[in-house]
Order: C-alpha cells, then sequence, then structure tokens
C-alpha cells in the first residue's frame, strides 16, 4: 500500500500489462516449442532405434565372418596334415 502512495506522490506511473495479443503470442511459441520438442525427442528415439538395429546387424555380420574363416582354416589344417 505504501508503495502505491509513494508512486502517486512522485508521479510514476505504474508498470503496464503487456497487451492480450502479445500473451496470446508468448502461449502460442511456448506450445510450438513443446511439441517440436516433442516431435525432436521421437526422431532421436527413431534414429537410435535405427542405429541399435544396425550395430546388431553389424556384430552378426562380424561374427559369421569369423566363423566362416574359422572353418576355413580348420578345413584347411584338417586337410593339408
Amino acid at each position: 500500500m505504501e508503495t502505491i502512495k509513494e508512486a502517486a506522490a512522485t508521479s510514476e506511473q505504474p508498470p503496464e500489462l503487456p497487451p492480450h495479443w502479445f500473451l496470446y503470442l508468448m502461449e502460442r511459441m511456448d506450445r510450438m516449442e513443446n511439441n517440436l520438442r516433442s516431435e525432436f525427442r521421437q526422431e532421436i528415439g527413431d534414429v537410435r532405434r535405427e542405429l541399435h538395429g544396425i550395430y546388431r546387424w553389424s556384430i552378426g555380420l562380424l561374427v559369421t565372418m569369423l566363423l566362416g574363416f574359422g572353418g576355413i582354416i580348420a578345413t584347411l589344417a584338417v586337410t593339408l596334415r
């Protein structure tokens, strides 16, 4: 209450509230930001799942190649004995 009296005594204007359209725009921007964040998180999750699948595929390929070469070496070792 004292601040109002002091402001009236010094003839200062009270701070004005932003116009309603500004608040509306800020709310819209906040919603857009939240939507973009959720879409971005979903895309990042999809990319991680794809990379995990590629990682598994590459490990499977590596194991298959190692077993194949091991089989070739074992076959050669047995036949050349």
